[in-house]
């Protein structure tokens, strides 16, 4: 998908995608003990455990755009994954 389709795809996304509470129980369930969470395709940050030290890494700035205040600052990564040798 490209950036252009992802951004436009994500266009108002906080406003009309809200937390299903099963959703963010299954993540907590996952999370375990850890304290630390890498967030990687961040999007608006709706299931960012709050009680977390969260990094959040998005892709998209119409998403980072949609991050609420309360939330962490997403950090900004391109896409395209490299493979190192």
């Amino acid at each position: 998908m490209s950036d252009a389709r992802y951004d436009e795809i994500g266009a108002g996304y906080s406003a009309t995608r809200r937390e299903d509470p099963r959703i963010a129980a299954l993540i907590h369930e996952a999370l375990g003990d850890a304290r630390t969470v890498v967030n990687v395709g961040a999007g608006s940050g709706s299931y960012e455990p709050r009680d977390r030290d969260v990094t959040a890494v998005e892709p998209s700035e119409v998403m980072i755009a949609q991050r609420a205040s309360d939330r962490p600052q997403a950090v900004r990564r391109g896409r395209r994954a490299r493979a190192y040798a």
